[in-house]
């Protein structure tokens, strides 16, 4: 089952929110015995990218924006935006939620994000950093973690993807857009998910991003493919794969979601994808662009899909 959860040239779910028509980048989890989506979001007149978070009791229906105890009308920010003039001050762009833990066991819940100090190019340059939850709010880190260092990251890394496993943050993320709109995903792993981080393998080219989740017993890799010029083919979409390792091999690939399957609200491509397993069903949430009027601006929004256990 696939479907439209919130945006695109509707507006679904977001027509009663007066500071929120724009939503992307999800990320799902289980958190206070609810299904949680972070979102990435912000009004066409804004140049700050804000957090918010939608919640449902399923994952394949009701899913709706948390708005403020005090106006049901006003979508409730997650944290206060990045000071002017900060590394970050364009906000949180492409949010990853982790959870983790500490040296002492404690938990430790995170949000990644990429971000930059100037509206430049849609695609960066980027850095990437991060929020943590100390029980009351979402507190953020005051600097960057990862930043580009390689010659084939060309200056510039975004939409990560983070996974905590047998005590290791691991980096999922996309470098090189702000160049020459030619993206290469890389891996990288660090001990405490903010210093010491080491790039893992090759850069793996003609992917918009890459996540990998945990599936059962194994682990899942979720890669999408987008054009940035919006010519789109057969082989465009998301991909899975499954492996018993986080960093591979993978067995071969099935396309989850084809960009081009006669589906409007994602005809101008599907990207950022998170995963999450309830029972042996198994759900893919993605940020979608439907074409729209404005060539150069498609209607943004979030799509959902279910995979049953033969799916899987």
């Amino acid at each position: 089952m696939k479907d439209l959860v919130f945006g695109g040239a509707t507006g679904k779910g977001l027509a009663h929110l007066r500071n929120l028509d724009t939503v992307a980048d999800p990320g799902v989890t289980r958190r206070d015995g609810r299904w949680w989506m972070v979102l990435g979001g912000m009004q066409a007149e804004e140049r700050v990218i804000h957090l918010y978070a939608a919640q449902s009791s399923k994952l394949d229906a009701g899913w709706q924006i948390i708005t403020s105890p005090d106006d049901p009308r006003q979508a409730a920010r997650l944290a206060e935006p990045p000071p002017s003039g900060a590394w970050d001050a364009t906000g949180y762009h492409c949010p990853s939620y982790a959870r983790g833990r500490d040296a002492g066991g404690a938990v430790i819940e995170r949000i990644y994000y990429a971000s930059s100090a100037e509206w430049g190019s849609l695609y960066g340059p980027y850095q990437i950093g991060f929020l943590q939850w100390d029980g009351t709010r979402w507190v953020r880190h005051p600097e960057p973690v990862f930043t580009a260092s390689h010659p084939w990251e060309r200056g510039t890394v975004l939409e990560p993807n983070v996974l905590y496993d047998e005590g290791a943050w691991l980096l999922r993320y996309t470098a090189g857009l702000a160049v020459d709109g030619r993206p290469s995903t890389g891996s990288a792993e660090s001990g405490d998910g903010i210093s010491g981080w080491r790039r893992r393998g090759q850069p793996e080219s003609n992917r918009f991003d890459a996540l990998v989740a945990h599936d059962g017993d194994g682990f899942a890799l979720i890669t999408s493919r987008h054009p940035l010029d919006s010519v789109f083919t057969p082989e465009h979409g998301l991909w899975r794969a499954r492996g018993g390792s986080p960093h591979g091999p993978w067995k071969p690939a099935r396309h989850i979601v084809r960009t081009i399957d006669g589906t409007p609200w994602h005809d101008a491509g599907v990207w950022k994808p998170t995963a999450v397993a309830d029972g042996r069903r198994r759900a893919v949430f993605f940020t979608v662009a439907q074409r729209s009027d404005n060539p150069y601006a498609p209607a943004l929004g979030v799509g959902g899909i279910i995979l049953g256990e033969a799916q899987a």
